[in-house]
């Protein structure tokens, strides 16, 4: 007996078809199916046969394939009780079916066990997300080894994935590779979702790019551990194994208690990357905000300034003045200061744990400086670490069980700290008595909260791992933190970006994506950051000339480019910039202001030049109205002549202006003569026109940056079809008002 269930969003269908009451398991995910489709023979028509040389019944791709149902590869569920591995065969006892949800309710009277399975979906931005939920029905404790979210199905005709890899300083690397032959499996293991192993992952169809091509992608909702898996079959198809990644002991559930997996959202697209990065976008946007009351923030990202490669630990009251003064005149609205506050922080080898204000450089508290940061027209930030640590602090004196460690073993440091164990709720309450009152006693609204090492011997007072233990503390803490200050906005670092995730986005209004500033280095994260989240949470900062984590010169033009496709902030000492660096970067601000309410529905990604050492991002605003391309030379161009770029997004039948900005205009030439755009000229085309035949690209050279501003002219004479459809790489597709 086959029981079909679908779920529809106004797009998109997925069938899930439970055999036999076992668990159910994904037949179909693509365009939406008509309503009176027949779901027992689309069952049936999904049937695989039984091959020869193995048992003789299905090894089902279900939900949570399970060993004691005859699947012989890697599960998704491993679990023991009293030291030995449960076989499970969990039967299906309910599905609950409602309009943008499914549960099946399952159970195991054997292994004593219960399982719940939620599938939801978005509506608006056709978005499914997937949950399990173990509960131990026994009489004695149940140890989980492996409990994954969900596992799929690999869509036949996938025939390669793209994920994002790196390191600290260099994340979000977009790495694109084919399916292979072999299993592919990508974990982190650091007790963050990491630097090297973002908690996200597209499968694509051969040719897929960024307006045209079909592809299926995943997120995890997690900021720790996780663990990805493509498994290929012995029989023939592929799993994909999507979950939190549990360590030996970590899990483990007495009697009557359940254990719920992060959430793993799936969306897909027949339109290419750039739909597929509007639809995270947009979900993020509904449903990962951090509250209701930061609506108006995140409309209007204010101007942020950084005193940490102003200052690095270098600072005192007399030197924060004199940046505060010289950040307001450069039109910036958020002071934030960096490490090197607080009580013994002189360096990075003391100080965390004790935070109070160093008496010698703050003698009053912050309150003084925080006046005067608002008397120049900004607000204040600070940066905090609360989950770090340093030996010797008066705080690990007091509560030396605080400290995540083995019994019998000293902690390995990190960047000369320790961690906290924050999934312990003393240290919970700890974290928020401080932090509420440093909240209290000085009008702050904005904390960094950074985490600056990995986990190494992540153990608790109870010799157990507190891997996940602690990063649901985390969260926890930052939760209580804005109940009592509905205003605050967190910004999350670990870093850098090793812990920038949907998880953290759900608490913090603003990621940090790298420790790196350098915009030839910069722009290919930012792009492939674009890929899953939206570009107003993304803090992008403007540095200094030279380039702290690359040692290279940049110009101020390639600097501020890439900061406007983010969240705008400014990081070096403004006193250090010339007259003319100045001049530019007070220009671009403005601009920033003046344009960025429209940014919080902004369509951001990036597009493909055609030649790798030429990036470019392209913006345009939800109603298709306006739109900047930002272009920069991250080496020098493979061809003497530069080719076309279609711009995708545009609305066919409506005539736009393309104008060169002028702070990023005119490039360096290295041409005898120059093209239209060369020559600063403004051309005025149809948004197919600019979509199919393109602009031929400027001539730049080797880290020279330059923008383009697209808009809408009064004169248009599109009607019908054309007046409503939006141009997109050759052909056109309806776009609903």
């Amino acid at each position: 007996m086959k029981q079909a269930v679908r779920l529809d969003s106004p797009r998109d269908t997925q069938v899930w078809v439970a055999t036999d009451g076992a668990l159910p398991e994904l037949v179909y995910w693509g365009p939406r199916l008509p309503d009176e489709e027949d779901l027992q023979a689309l069952a049936h028509a999904s049937e695989t046969p039984v091959p020869n040389g193995g048992l003789d019944l299905h090894e089902r791709l279900s939900w949570l394939p399970e060993a004691g149902r005859g699947y012989t590869d890697a599960p998704g569920l491993a679990l023991r009780r009293d030291g030995t591995r449960l076989l499970t065969a969990f039967g299906l006892v309910e599905v609950r079916v409602e309009a943008s949800a499914v549960t099946w309710h399952c159970v195991d009277p054997v292994a004593t066990l219960t399982l719940d399975l939620l599938l939801q979906v978005d509506p608006e931005s056709h978005v499914f997300s997937a949950s399990a939920t173990l509960g131990n029905a026994g009489t004695r404790p149940l140890q989980v080894d492996e409990l994954a979210s969900v596992c799929l199905p690999v869509p036949a005709t996938a025939a390669e994935r793209l994920h994002l890899s790196g390191r600290w300083s260099a994340e979000f690397q977009a790495v694109r590779e084919p399916l292979g032959s072999a299993t592919w499996s990508l974990e982190a293991r650091t007790g963050r979702s990491s630097h090297h192993a973002y908690p996200g992952l597209v499968l694509l169809e051969a040719g897929t790019r960024a307006t045209a091509g079909r592809a299926w992608s995943a997120q995890l909702a997690w900021s720790g551990n996780h663990s990805w898996r493509l498994l290929q079959t012995r029989w023939g198809p592929r799993l994909w194994q999507i979950g939190g990644l549990w360590l030996a002991g970590e899990i483990e559930l007495q009697p009557g208690e359940r254990f719920s997996t992060p959430v793993a959202h799936l969306l897909r697209t027949d339109s290419g990357l750039r739909e597929l990065a509007m639809g995270w976008h947009d979900f993020v946007r509904r449903h990962v905000s951090p509250a209701v009351s930061t609506l108006a923030t995140l409309q209007n990202r204010p101007v942020q300034f950084s005193t940490w490669e102003a200052t690095y630990f270098d600072h005192d009251a007399g030197r924060l003045q004199a940046l505060a003064e010289a950040a307001a005149e450069l039109g910036v609205e958020r002071f934030v200061m960096d490490d090197g506050w607080f009580r013994g922080r002189h360096h990075d080898r003391a100080g965390l744990g004790d935070w109070e204000p160093c008496p010698q450089r703050h003698p009053e508290g912050l309150a003084p400086l925080a006046v005067q940061v608002q008397r120049l027209g900004m607000r204040l930030g600070l940066w905090v670490e609360p989950e770090g640590v340093s030996p010797g602090s008066a705080l690990l004196e007091r509560n030396p069980h605080w400290c995540q460690r083995v019994d019998g073993r000293s902690p390995l440091l990190g960047r000369h700290q320790w961690v906290l164990d924050f999934g312990r709720e003393d240290v919970q309450d700890w974290a928020v008595d401080w932090l509420d009152g440093l909240l209290r006693d000085a009008p702050i609204d904005f904390l960094k909260w950074d985490m600056n090492r990995d986990f190494a011997h992540e153990h608790g007072e109870h010799g157990r791992p507190v891997a996940a233990a602690h990063v649901r503390g985390v969260h926890a803490v930052m939760q209580r933190l804005r109940a009592c200050h509905p205003a605050l906005e967190i910004e999350a670092c670990a870093s850098g970006g090793g812990r920038a995730d949907l998880g953290m986005m759900a608490q913090c209004a603003r990621l940090w994506v790298s420790d790196c500033n350098d915009p030839l280095e910069r722009i290919a994260m930012h792009g492939a950051a674009l890929q899953f989240l939206p570009p107003e949470r993304l803090g992008v900062h403007i540095g200094p000339a030279l380039s702290h984590t690359t040692g290279r010169p940049t110009s101020m033009r390639a600097r501020t480019l890439v900061a406007w496709f983010g969240h705008l902030g400014i990081e070096a000492d403004p006193q250090a910039f010339t007259a003319e660096e100045r001049d530019l970067l007070c220009t671009v601000v403005a601009a920033y202001r003046a344009t960025r309410s429209r940014w919080y529905r902004l369509r951001s990604s990036r597009i493909d030049t055609g030649d790798p050492a030429i990036q470019a991002l392209w913006a345009v605003t939800d109603d298709r109205t306006e739109g900047w391309l930002g272009l920069l030379a991250t080496g020098r161009p493979q061809a003497g002549c530069p080719g076309r770029l279609p711009l995708p997004d545009l609305v066919a039948g409506r005539r736009y202006a393309v104008r060169p900005m002028p702070p990023w205009w005119p490039p360096r030439r290295g041409v005898k003569q120059g093209g239209a755009l060369d020559d600063g000229a403004e051309l005025r085309l149809f948004g197919r026109t600019l979509a199919e035949s393109g602009l031929v690209l400027p001539s730049l050279w080797s880290g020279d940056a330059c923008m383009l501003h697209v808009s809408e002219t009064a004169m248009n004479t599109g009607s019908g079809a054309d007046a409503g459809t939006v141009a997109h790489d050759g052909r056109a597709t309806t776009f609903p008002s």
